[in-house]
């Protein structure tokens, strides 16, 4: 049946050209893309971002990790019980979505504190409400397990958080800012360029 369509088609086309002349090629050519059987096609998604993207996003994330993680913000997920002893974990996030500033923020469980342990032996500092917020790094404390120690997921940030650059070892004591949401003029200890 196509066939028969496509040189009953044909044939018209021909006798337009040979009544209008060469001229009429490019109507005919216009005419023949748009007229010519469509083939099934898998439609792609719009490119423009809609204003429930974000949801999406996480959705997508989400069901693609499954219930062993927690999504915290801005991109982020992480494993449910990660950090032995902790019922959930926090995460510090330091950067920035779109055009805001880089800044840093504490996503997820609050700072708990489990106790001191081999590397994370200094003392803890805490704010006017009583929340955990400060600690003194004793010797041989180590980021991550100060970070594990206060159910921390990303203890290797702690250094960044407190401005300090790769490879600049934290040492005894220093005071570092536990809670990211304390450090409100967070800038990247590294220039941007």
């Amino acid at each position: 049946m196509r066939t028969g369509v496509t040189v009953a088609w044909s044939v018209g086309v021909i006798a337009v050209i040979a009544a209008v002349g060469v001229g009429a090629v490019m109507l005919a050519t216009s005419v023949a893309s748009s007229a010519a059987p469509s083939v099934a096609t898998e439609s792609t998604p719009d490119p423009t971002p809609s204003p429930t993207a974000p949801l999406d996003e996480e959705a997508a994330m989400m069901a693609e990790l499954g219930d062993g993680y927690q999504y915290l913000g801005h991109g982020t997920s992480i494993p449910k019980n990660a950090i032995a002893g902790c019922p959930e974990s926090g995460y510090i996030f330091l950067g920035s979505d779109g055009d805001e500033p880089p800044h840093a923020e504490h996503l997820g469980a609050d700072l708990v504190d489990l106790g001191p342990r081999d590397y994370a032996e200094g003392a803890v500092g805490f704010d006017e409400q009583g929340r955990i917020a400060t600690y003194t790094v004793a010797p041989g404390d180590v980021e991550t397990v100060i970070g594990e120690r206060f159910c921390l997921y990303n203890g290797i940030a702690l250094g960044m958080l407190n401005r300090y650059k790769g490879g600049d070892a934290i040492q005894p004591g220093d005071v570092l800012t536990l809670n990211a949401d304390l450090v409100t003029d967070w800038v990247s200890p590294y220039p941007e360029g």
